[in-house]
């Protein structure tokens, strides 16, 4: 995902090239056709023919995704254990100054949330 959201949009072939620079064992081409065909399923990603290849593009920001999963993760947690979780939460937040900053701007915003 770090890849396509930096170039906007990507081949596969251009995935496996970065993916493949960063790592001293290289990743089959077949293997990020995979990954990339997994994550358009999941709705991450989606795709245009392009010659005889497809060319990927995100279907959200990276903003957008860490706020999608950051909500996912939050209620999961909050559904599993409750109280203890949302005190966890205060106790993290507390012992952050700028972080206990950032949630008191976040509690007086008055934007509807």
């Amino acid at each position: 995902m770090e890849i396509i959201w930096m170039r906007g949009t990507a081949l596969v072939s251009e995935v496996e090239e970065v993916l493949n620079g960063r790592r001293s064992v290289p990743l089959a081409y077949k293997t990020v056709l995979t990954i990339c065909t997994r994550l358009s399923e999941k709705g991450l990603l989606d795709h245009e023919k392009e010659g005889r290849a497809f060319r990927y593009y995100p279907t959200m920001t990276e903003p957008e995704f860490v706020s999608v999963q950051a909500s996912k993760a939050t209620d999961a947690l909050l559904s599993r254990f409750g109280d203890a979780a949302l005190s966890s939460f205060v106790d993290q937040v507390a012992a952050d100054p700028e972080q206990l900053i950032a949630l008191r701007n976040l509690l007086g915003r008055d934007d509807g949330a």
